[in-house]
């Protein structure tokens, strides 16, 4: 026998994150990863009329969707719990000068005008910010500070070095300056990129400032200030390696001295 439709009027959504957040579920009343897995599993959501719209927040990636949909199917739950789960592109890696997919904080870089980009903030379950602690309900700053470093990355390569496609770029930092005004949580976030100043005028050296904001829930989270440059391959080289040298002759003379 087919079971009825549910009205609309009988929706309801529960929250689940990470398993990196349990702290976070547990105080707000949401579910980490693994504890939803295990509720679906036991049959506990097995009464529900629904829909029940699973919204997936930080730590929940296309893996995870999946998992939870396939739990939900082998539960004969489809249709009475739906996962929302929006998987915006991960920006690319050309873009991060990053090597491993977890670390990546930027996904679904738009630009807006020619000032203004926006990205979501994505954080994976085993970040490299996160694997080592991650004990507080509120995401540690160095994750907002770490996505702002990502988000003028990529905004830099994919929208101004890429106008000379012939040359691999290194971005140097002149200044970063943070604030934060307000808790970040594991849920939905946006990264706002706001170009205040771009000198394209020698192709061999671009220099930028910008800022950063990370907003979540209609209130900023953080901002930041940066002053960068991106030089063309050639030019740091030469300086990088004296100053390293003298760096470790400096280093090889202070044990000496100490021995």
């Amino acid at each position: 026998m087919t079971e009825p439709a549910p009205s609309a009027s009988a929706a309801s959504s529960r929250l689940v994150v990470g398993d990196r957040f349990a702290d976070f579920a547990a105080a707000v009343g949401a579910d980490s990863f693994t504890a939803l897995v295990r509720a679906l599993d036991a049959g506990d959501l097995d009464h529900v009329h629904g829909p029940v719209h699973v919204v997936a927040g930080q730590g929940i990636g296309d893996y995870e969707a999946d998992h939870l949909r396939d739990a939900i199917e082998r539960r004969g739950l489809t249709g009475r719990v739906v996962v929302r789960h929006t998987a915006a592109a991960p920006a690319r890696r050309h873009d991060l000068h990053k090597a491993r997919e977890d670390n990546v904080l930027v996904a679904g870089l738009t630009r807006i005008d020619d000032e203004t980009y926006e990205a979501q903030l994505r954080v994976h379950d085993h970040n490299e910010l996160l694997v080592d602690v991650q004990d507080r309900v509120h995401v540690q700053g160095m994750v907002a500070i770490e996505a702002a470093r990502q988000m003028f990355l990529a905004v830099t390569e994919r929208y101004y070095t890429s106008r000379w496609p012939q040359q691999r770029y290194y971005i140097v930092l002149n200044s970063l300056n943070t604030s934060f005004t307000n808790f970040l949580f594991p849920v939905a976030a946006t990264l706002r990129l706001t170009v205040t100043r771009a000198d394209l005028t020698e192709p061999s050296r671009l220099a930028f400032g910008v800022t950063v904001q990370v907003e979540q829930a209609g209130r900023v989270a953080a901002r930041v200030d940066a002053d960068f440059a991106a030089f063309a391959p050639g030019l740091l080289e030469d300086k990088e390696l004296r100053r390293a040298k003298h760096a470790a002759a400096a280093a090889a003379d202070a044990a000496l001295t100490t021995a």
